[in-house]
């Protein structure tokens, strides 16, 4: 670690803790310069754009931060802050995250968190709310618990939110196929197609299911359907592939 580099950092921290924010940058910069391997000095520096609210270039330096180390939990965290400044909840939420993942015990990272889920959950409906809520458990490996909150989401749903059921019917599919049930597989594909019918995840993920129960016709239906609506669906063309294979061996083709 260059010694020059510290020195300069160490200015600026000593400008930061004054409030003279662009004359710390000026500082975290030449430390940058100095050594440009050092995750720090880049936070230091998102930490210092962060305060002159000059939020692009405050989040430019946390990405590069994590870049340098993905396992620097402030680098996470200062990146939560700027996106979260610039209105893109979302991103912070996942940001958050893998900082309270790293350091689980830290209330502020534990905060940030709670506070941009609720802003990311601003203006949603209770089926979209509770639609979140079920993909977390499913993210989680908790797939029982993850079919009971889509199954709840469903119920939340307003008549007219057709797509929103459509998605959490597929996702409720998704939480079946892990738990080797294609029967309700199939029953939740079909019911979103009902509602959606160009819906390329519920296609492939009933196409999956009669892969799994040996109905190749019907299988290879659905395949050959999502490649139609979404050319670029590599799952779809594999398993068109795969299926057309199948079929061949048994003389089906």
């Amino acid at each position: 670690m260059s010694k020059q580099a510290m020195a300069y950092k160490d200015k600026g921290n000593e400008e930061f803790k004054k409030g003279n924010h662009g004359k710390a940058i000026e500082f975290y910069t030449y430390a940058t310069e100095m050594d440009p391997t050092n995750h720090t000095f880049f936070t230091n520096r998102s930490n210092a754009y962060f305060k002159m609210k000059n939020y692009e270039k405050s989040l430019r330096d946390a990405q590069k931060s994590v870049k340098l180390n993905a396992k620097w939990e402030k680098g996470y965290f200062r990146a939560g802050e700027a996106l979260m400044a610039l209105d893109r909840a979302q991103e912070a939420l996942a940001m958050y995250k893998e900082a309270c993942d790293m350091c689980p015990d830290n209330a502020t990272f534990a905060d940030a968190h709670v506070k941009a889920k609720q802003a990311m959950m601003k203006g949603m409906s209770a089926g979209e709310i509770m639609k979140t809520e079920a993909n977390e458990l499913f993210k989680k490996g908790d797939q029982d618990k993850a079919i009971i909150a889509y199954g709840k989401a469903l119920r939340a749903c307003k008549p007219e939110e057709k797509e929103l059921k459509a998605d959490i019917l597929a996702n409720r599919a998704a939480c079946n196929r892990q738990l080797y049930k294609p029967d309700e597989v199939i029953a939740d594909c079909t019911a979103a197609l009902e509602l959606v019918p160009t819906h390329c995840k519920a296609l492939v993920r009933r196409a999956q299911a009669y892969e799994s129960m040996e109905k190749y016709k019907k299988s290879l239906a659905d395949f050959e359907m999502a490649c139609r609506i979404s050319p670029s669906m590599q799952v779809a063309y594999q398993g068109t592939s795969r299926i057309r294979q199948a079929m061949k061996k048994l003389g089906m083709l």
